[in-house]
């Protein structure tokens, strides 16, 4: 992964970050927090009644401009995405930045997952895996748990 792109990228998410507002009647929402550095970030979500599809996601927070850039990119991809292709997106990003595991992608999902495997060259830097994480952890934990809860990564 090209580096300059990976600065590019979080640069412009932090710098003007897309979806960062107070999500109205949200179905899901969870609060994230990594403690030894102070990020934070809420996931809210609203699924479709009928689809259980991600009609509107949105975030709040505060933190570095890595764990900042990875709420806003969430909001970005995710939207429009059943439940379930989102979470399959979440967990194939962990793995990707945790083991370093490339297992294929399922093919609906390329696109989806083409936007965000610059978050994955994050793994060259441990110290910044849990800034990128945080967001998509909270996201994932949002979806599993629909109303409100808290989550500390």
């Amino acid at each position: 992964m090209d580096q300059d792109y990976l600065k590019e990228l979080i640069s412009d998410h932090a710098s003007h970050p897309r979806n960062k507002y107070q999500l109205e009647q949200a179905t899901c929402i969870c609060h994230g927090k990594n403690p030894l550095c102070g990020d934070e970030v809420t996931i809210q979500i609203r699924l479709s009644s009928c689809s259980s599809s991600i009609e509107k996601i949105a975030f709040l927070g505060r933190g570095c401009p890595i764990s900042q850039a990875s709420a806003s990119i969430v909001t970005e991809v995710c939207s429009g995405l059943s439940s379930s292709d989102a979470s399959a997106l979440a967990s194939h990003l962990r793995n990707v930045i945790t083991t370093g595991d490339q297992t294929e992608m399922a093919d609906h999902l390329e696109s989806a997952w083409s936007q965000i495997e610059g978050l994955a060259a994050i793994q060259v830097n441990p110290s910044r895996v849990k800034c990128v994480m945080l967001a998509w952890h909270t996201f994932a934990h949002a979806l599993r748990a629909p109303g409100q809860s808290d989550t500390v990564f």
